[in-house]
């Protein structure tokens, strides 16, 4: 296989995302020397093929890629991409071009996932810190450039570094939070139809679709109803606001549904449930994340009767009718 048919396999290779990092790293380098699409195609191709690999480069350079030095090299392809720009494509590829700039200054993203009964704590680059519940989903950049932008899926507490010239902002699916610096947990997972926002310490800002809903102080608490479309506001105990990053189980007037999440996110189970027949009750409880899922099934039975079943991880639940 000459030169040219290798570098046409690790195109095609790249395109669906299959390269290995030593066959990335004999593209960059291929790159690096001058190499040009349109030594490999002709004709109306050669436009395709540059959006393409362009495309499939910043694809490759997400988390998971293992470049011993992407930096470097990102800036190399960008600068090639730049004179590509100015003579084949245009006003495409100048605009992807500024995408990928955007994304140097950013820095990478992280992605954390949190397993089922884990939690973990994480310091971001401006060392606010961040405690994510099981089954909780956090994407920031390696870098913070001007603004200081994280996305949450789950439940997280957050103790926000102070900036006043960089606000900091969580997006979740329904709701996005501005502080500049404070503490606060934040519930959003994407199954449940309520997102909660709890303020610890000082102030935020809550907005929706870009409209502000509120501003809540310490010890202020937003519900937001997905399928209402509506928010209420209420008062909380200070001491409840994160028990869970302390060991705790701690759910206040919760529906079933968010009780038989907690359970699946704690244990790593499956609870299969009739909605319509659960729907009636609202559970409080808290309990050591120590006890067994037998133990917090027998807790919540002591208190709003059910029955249940354990298979393996498959749990079965039903109410008790007198």
């Amino acid at each position: 296989m000459d030169a040219k048919d290798n570098i046409v396999q690790i195109l095609q290779k790249l395109e669906t995302g299959t390269c290995t990092p030593q066959e990335l790293e004999r593209l960059h380098a291929w790159f690096d020397a001058g190499g040009e699409p349109s030594t490999l195609v002709s004709g109306d191709a050669t436009l395709q093929l540059q959006e393409e690999i362009l495309h499939a480069i910043h694809q490759q350079m997400e988390p998971g890629a293992t470049l011993e030095e992407p930096l470097p090299k990102v800036v190399a392809i960008k600068k090639w991409w730049w004179a590509a720009a100015a003579v084949l494509v245009g006003g495409l590829l100048m605009g992807a071009y500024f995408y990928l700039n955007n994304w140097k200054q950013e820095g990478h993203m992280i992605i954390v996932e949190v397993a089922a009964g884990e939690q973990q704590e994480i310091l971001l680059p401006d060392s606010t810190k961040v405690w994510l519940n099981a089954g909780a989903r956090l994407e920031y950049p390696e870098k913070f450039g001007d603004s200081r932008k994280v996305s949450l899926s789950g439940q997280g507490f957050f103790e926000v570094k102070q900036d006043a010239s960089k606000p900091f902002e969580v997006k979740t699916m329904e709701l996005n939070v501005l502080v500049l610096g404070t503490s606060f947990d934040i519930k959003a997972y994407p199954t449940l139809d309520e997102a909660q926002v709890t303020v610890k310490t000082g102030a935020v800002k809550v907005l929706h679709q870009q409209e502000g809903l509120d501003v809540l102080n310490a010890g202020d608490q937003l519900i937001f109803s997905r399928a209402a479309q509506q928010f209420m506001k209420t008062k909380v105990d200070d001491q409840q606001i994160n028990e869970w990053a302390s060991g705790m189980i701690s759910l206040s007037q919760a529906g079933f549904a968010e009780l038989a999440l907690t359970l699946e996110n704690q244990y790593g189970v499956r609870i299969r449930y009739n909605p319509a027949e659960m729907k009636k009750d609202e559970y409080t409880l808290r309990c050591s994340k120590q006890l067994s899922v037998r133990q917090v099934l027998d807790i919540i039975n002591s208190i709003h009767p059910i029955q249940y079943d354990i298979q393996g991880s498959d749990i079965t639940i039903h109410r008790k009718n007198y």
